[in-house]
């Protein structure tokens, strides 16, 4: 049967399941050692196989997924060396970020962080812990957004697409701070008065506490993580 006429061509599709996937690994839609299938999800996502293939083999390319078999691939299970690169690149890339966002913030793009950060700590104080990773990354590559290098985004977006699956662990992680001593506080406490240093300083704080707490945590998920096949 001929596709419909106005139905996008493969690659448009392969485009657009990319960019589901990827931000669903961003946001920890996926665990370390998961084995994602074609036929899973093409069920999930209601397409063929060949635009997921193609999806697939880009992210995996990317480092973001790696081989398992012909028809599967699996997150990557990140050593405790290859977590520590990524953070310490997080913590190079987005301080960068923050202090430039510093210098170029206007306020309605403060208002706006500070919308993101009420409403992760409500999500917070409601027990929504999966809305409360999905602010805090909004939060995060909204700073960097704003710092108006899109060279420096992509790269940013490329390690917490490794990182982000294992974010799942925080769910599992007590509260390191309270709702007032958080870092992003710091952040948007700099971008109001355009102290890139302090910016830069309060953004790798806080990467840095939370990477701490899931490198304390990394054996523990180690032992109860089991491979899951998405079948």
């Amino acid at each position: 049967m001929p596709a419909p006429v106005n139905a996008p061509p493969d690659n448009s599709v392969a485009v657009q399941v990319h960019g589901r996937l990827r931000l669903a690994l961003m946001r920890s839609r996926f665990r370390p050692g998961e084995k994602l299938t074609l036929r899973a999800l093409g069920g999930e996502l209601g397409v063929s196989a060949t635009p997921i293939r193609a999806a697939l083999a880009r992210l995996v390319s990317e480092g973001a997924l790696e081989q398992h078999d012909r028809r599967s691939v699996r997150v990557p299970v990140l050593s405790d060396a290859r977590f520590r690169e990524v953070v310490e690149l997080r913590m190079d890339l987005e301080g960068k970020a923050a202090a430039r966002a510093a210098e170029r913030a206007a306020p309605r793009d403060i208002s706006a962080l500070e919308a993101i950060h009420a409403a992760m700590t409500a999500a917070r104080l409601d027990g929504r812990t999966e809305a409360m990773m999905l602010e805090n990354e909004r939060f995060h590559i909204t700073l960097c957004t704003l710092a108006g290098m899109p060279v420096l985004l992509r790269l940013v977006e490329g390690l917490w697409l490794q990182c982000g699956p294992l974010n799942a662990g925080l769910k599992s992680i007590r509260f390191l701070h309270g709702p007032e001593e958080h870092p992003h506080h710091d952040v948007i406490r700099a971008l109001h008065r355009g102290d890139g240093a302090l910016a830069r300083l309060a953004i790798q704080r806080d990467i840095s506490v939370y990477a701490d707490a899931l490198l304390r945590r990394l054996p523990a998920m180690d032992a109860a993580r089991g491979t899951v096949d998405a079948v």
